[in-house]
């Protein structure tokens, strides 16, 4: 399991290769491709409710885990949000509550009670094709870059994102991220996203 303060930069994205970056930025090598099949898991709206969001990934067809995530808040333009994740317990990653990580589930319990996970639902799938790059300042990784297609069962659409490296302190993600988002909000094609993919989804589907 891991437990990480989440803090990114969301943009929709209209352009097929990675933006221009200001003098002082750079990417680094890009990584191998991923596919990402994504399915939120609620009952009843009890989760979304109260801003918490569980998501099982399956990557390229294999590994299954889980992501809850909750805590919610944008500065500006930068999401922050507690992330705790876990690999499913049984092979198959179902969405059945054995599958659900015991860190996870007690998390769940302990805010709603113990029934919730054994009625969860899939509510959303997305399928992700992700591309990514080290992103660094001054030569140094300072975050992970990503181009994700999405396709829903309503639309598609790309965003680009930004997750600053956990390692780093407060001012400094704050001092990068104006840097980098004076600069990326400026270029066609980009504009600031305020949903999650989840979100959006809900939102085109209706």
């Amino acid at each position: 399991m891991s437990t990480a303060h989440e803090r990114e930069l969301k943009y929709l994205y209209a352009l097929t290769q990675p933006p221009q970056l200001p003098e002082g930025w750079s990417l680094g090598e890009e990584a191998a491709p991923l596919k990402l099949q994504d399915t939120y898991l609620d009952h009843a709206g009890l989760l979304n409710a109260r801003g918490w969001s569980l998501r099982r990934r399956e990557i390229n067809g294999g590994e299954t885990g889980y992501t809850l995530k909750r805590g919610a808040r944008t500065v500006g333009t930068l999401h922050n949000r507690e992330e705790v994740e876990a690999l499913a317990r049984n092979a198959s990653g179902a969405t059945s509550a054995s599958a659900l990580p015991a860190e996870i589930s007690d998390l769940i319990v302990d805010e709603f009670g113990p029934a919730l996970t054994a009625q969860l639902q899939p509510t959303v799938t997305l399928i992700q094709q992700r591309r990514t790059w080290p992103l660094m300042y001054t030569g140094v990784t300072v975050a992970i870059c990503s181009i994700d297609h999405v396709q829903s069962a309503s639309d598609t659409w790309c965003e680009l994102e930004i997750e600053f490296l956990t390692s780093l302190g407060e001012e400094k993600v704050a001092q990068l991220a104006k840097e980098i988002d004076d600069a990326l909000r400026n270029e066609p094609g980009i504009s600031p996203s305020t949903e999650s993919k989840a979100e959006r989804a809900r939102t085109l589907a209706l």
